[in-house]
């Protein structure tokens, strides 16, 4: 694991937008934007950052070659960007998959080198991602900004292998008061600085990769 490395997502791009955000924004505009904001706050915290895009190409790459570019380089967490124009606060999300059987009889001792089918490949480290998403869950609720946490199967979560996150952003919505669009910039400096010393608090504990498993490349299966 390079404790000092993360690997940011911004979901969609190209041709797939995405969600429509306020006043016609795409999803795919709003997460690029926001990842590089993150990117630039991590990087003042000391973090090194690989994003999987940091434009908006016409042929973007598949979630499966994100999630190759995320595993390549071991990073300490992986987080996954989305937004949507509906519910209220930050979702976070954790996998669907059940920890793999070596992870629950030893979470700090690495298996012996085993190949995992690639749809498989986060099973390894679902604990740890769950206690990074309370770890992020706690830093939002500091920051008065509200959660919902939950699972998910989607791509490119399921196949990552380090410890990931989808975070979902959307409007924040109070009684008798007008909607905070996602495009606030108070709303999304809080985030980030919330996010941001999550990240940091969560590289001072988190724990070395649990799964010396390899996934199976996905045009051998």
């Amino acid at each position: 694991m390079n404790r000092n490395l993360i690997v940011l997502d911004p979901a969609h791009g190209g041709p797939e937008a995405g969600a429509t955000l306020g006043n016609n924004l795409a999803e795919k505009d709003f997460t690029l934007a926001l990842s590089a904001r993150l990117r630039t706050a991590l990087t003042s915290a000391g973090f090194t950052v690989v994003a999987t895009r940091d434009a908006d190409p016409s042929d973007p790459l598949t979630t499966d070659q994100r999630a190759e570019t995320a595993n390549r380089v071991h990073a300490l967490a992986c987080i996954v960007l989305h937004a949507t124009a509906t519910g209220s606060g930050v979702h976070i999300y954790t996998s669907t998959l059940p920890p793999s059987p070596a992870e629950v009889a030893d979470p700090d001792s690495p298996p012996a080198f085993v190949p995992i089918p690639w749809e498989t490949a986060q099973a390894g480290f679902v604990s740890q991602s769950q206690r990074m998403a309370t770890d992020l869950s706690a830093a939002l609720g500091k920051a008065s900004l509200p959660t919902l946490a939950g699972q998910a199967s989607l791509r490119p979560l399921d196949n990552l292998m380090c410890p990931a996150v989808a975070i979902e952003i959307a409007p924040l919505l109070a009684t008798n008061e007008d909607a905070t669009p996602v495009t606030d910039p108070d709303y999304q400096q809080r985030l980030i600085a919330a996010l941001t010393a999550a990240l940091q608090a969560w590289r001072d504990h988190a724990e070395p990769a649990v799964s010396a498993a390899q996934p199976v490349p996905k045009a051998a299966q």
